[in-house]
C-alpha cells in the first residue's frame, strides 16, 4: 500500500469517527490526522470503517463484509483487545460497536497513551472545534450534589442521586484520568489530584477490567473516591444519562470537559447541573470558606463583604454547603431542570443527530 493509499484511508476513518456522538471535527494544526495515527494502524481503520453504526456480531460482520467467521472474529477481537471499539458479552455471544472520540476510544487508551499522543490530544483539543459542538446541546457530562442533605429540603430528582445511581449498578472498576494524566505533565503542571479517580460500571467495567485499563473494586470504594474528592475541591460529574454509567471526580486543574465547558459557553452548559448555591446573608459571618472550597470561581467577594455566587456557572455540587460554619448556604433546585436520556447510548444517538442536523456551522 502506497501513501496516498494510507492517507485516504485515514481520511474515511476521520470522516467515521466525526459521524459518532459529538464527532471529530477538523483541526487546523493538523492534529486531528496525527493523533489518530498515534492510535490506529491502518489495518485497525478499515476494520474500524467496515463495522458501520450500531451493534454487530462477528457472523453479521462476516456476511456485511464477505468474510469467514474466524477472519471476522480476529478483526473485532483484535480491534476490541486494543480498546479501539467496544464490546459486550452477551449469554451466547459478543457484541461489539463503533464508539465516539470520547466518551469512547480515546478514555479507552488511557494505559497506553505515550507522551506524544498526550500532547496531540492536548493540541487537538484547544485547535479544533470540539468544545463548541459540545456546548450547543446535551451536555456531555452532569454535575450531580455530592449527597442529597446539601439539596434544600434534602430533595434531588431521583437521576441526580449519586447513591441512587451506584445501586443501580452491580460492577465497578476504576481507572486513571486521562485528562489529570496530561495536565500534570509539562509544560502544563496543573494538576495535584489523584489520578485513579475514573469509575466505569456493569458493561463499561467489565471492558475496563478485562482490557486492563483500570482495576476492580466495590461500590463503597467508588463512594468513597468520590467522597474524598470532596475535601479537595474535587465535583462528581456523570454521564448524561439516567443510569449513569460512568462517573468522573473531576477538577478545574485536570480536567478537558470542564476547561471547553468554561471556554465555550453555550445553551447545553446551562444544563450541566439541575442546582446551584444559594446564601442566606442574615447567616454569612464573612469567613469566605466558600470562596476558597469553590475552585471554580463561582462565588466572590462583594463590595459590602458579603458573597455573591454566578449561580449560571455553579455546578450544584455542594462542596462550598459542605464546608458552611454557619450552613449559611444551600443547594436549590433550579425552576428549569433537566432530564437526560436513560442511557450513555441513547444520548449518543442524539448528538448524532444533532451533529449532522445542527451542527454545520461548527465543523
Amino acid at each position: 500500500m502506497n501513501k496516498k493509499e494510507e492517507t485516504q484511508i485515514y481520511k474515511a476513518l476521520l470522516k467515521t469517527i466525526d459521524n459518532l456522538s459529538f464527532g471529530f471535527p477538523k483541526s487546523y494544526l493538523k492534529s486531528d490526522i496525527a493523533l489518530i495515527k498515534k492510535l490506529f494502524t491502518v489495518d485497525d481503520a478499515k476494520d474500524f470503517i467496515m463495522m458501520g453504526d450500531g451493534w454487530i456480531t462477528i457472523k453479521s460482520y462476516a456476511d456485511k463484509n464477505n468474510l469467514s467467521e474466524e477472519e471476522a472474529k480476529a478483526k473485532l477481537e483484535g480491534l476490541a483487545n486494543k480498546a479501539l471499539i467496544f464490546r459486550v458479552h452477551k449469554e451466547d455471544h459478543d457484541e461489539f460497536r463503533q464508539f465516539p472520540f470520547v466518551l469512547g476510544f480515546l478514555e479507552f487508551q488511557v494505559e497506553k497513551m505515550d507522551k506524544g499522543a498526550l500532547m496531540q490530544t492536548g493540541l487537538y483539543m484547544i485547535s479544533s472545534k470540539f468544545g463548541k459542538r459540545m456546548s450547543q446541546t446535551m451536555p456531555f457530562y452532569r454535575s450531580v450534589p455530592i449527597n442529597k442533605e446539601v439539596v434544600e429540603g434534602s430533595k434531588v430528582l431521583p437521576y441526580d442521586d449519586i447513591d441512587a445511581i451506584l445501586d443501580r449498578h452491580t460492577r465497578f472498576a476504576v481507572a486513571p484520568c486521562i485528562c489529570r494524566i496530561m495536565y500534570k505533565m509539562k509544560p502544563f503542571n496543573k494538576c495535584n489530584h489523584p489520578i485513579e479517580t475514573c469509575i466505569t460500571t456493569d458493561d463499561y467495567a467489565t471492558f475496563y477490567i478485562e482490557n486492563k485499563i483500570g482495576r476492580e473494586i466495590t461500590k463503597q470504594e467508588a463512594r468513597q473516591i468520590m467522597l474524598d474528592g470532596e475535601k479537595d475541591g474535587r465535583i462528581i460529574n456523570v454521564t448524561n444519562s439516567k443510569d449513569g454509567e460512568n462517573i468522573c471526580s473531576c477538577c478545574k486543574c485536570g480536567c478537558g470537559m470542564l476547561y471547553l465547558k468554561m471556554k465555550y459557553p453555550g445553551p447545553g452548559t446551562d444544563y450541566w447541573s439541575n442546582y446551584y448555591s444559594s446564601v442566606d446573608n442574615s447567616k454569612c459571618v464573612k469567613c469566605y470558606t466558600c470562596i476558597k472550597k469553590c475552585t471554580f470561581g463561582y462565588i466572590k467577594k462583594r463590595k459590602d463583604g458579603y458573597i455573591k455566587i454566578d449561580t449560571k456557572g455553579c455546578l450544584g455540587c455542594g462542596i462550598c454547603v459542605k464546608n458552611c460554619p454557619t450552613k449559611a448556604l444551600t443547594l436549590k433546585m433550579k425552576e428549569k431542570t433537566y432530564e437526560p436520556p436513560e442511557t450513555y447510548e441513547e444520548a449518543i444517538e442524539i448528538w448524532q443527530e444533532k451533529t449532522a442536523k445542527d451542527y454545520k456551522n461548527f465543523k
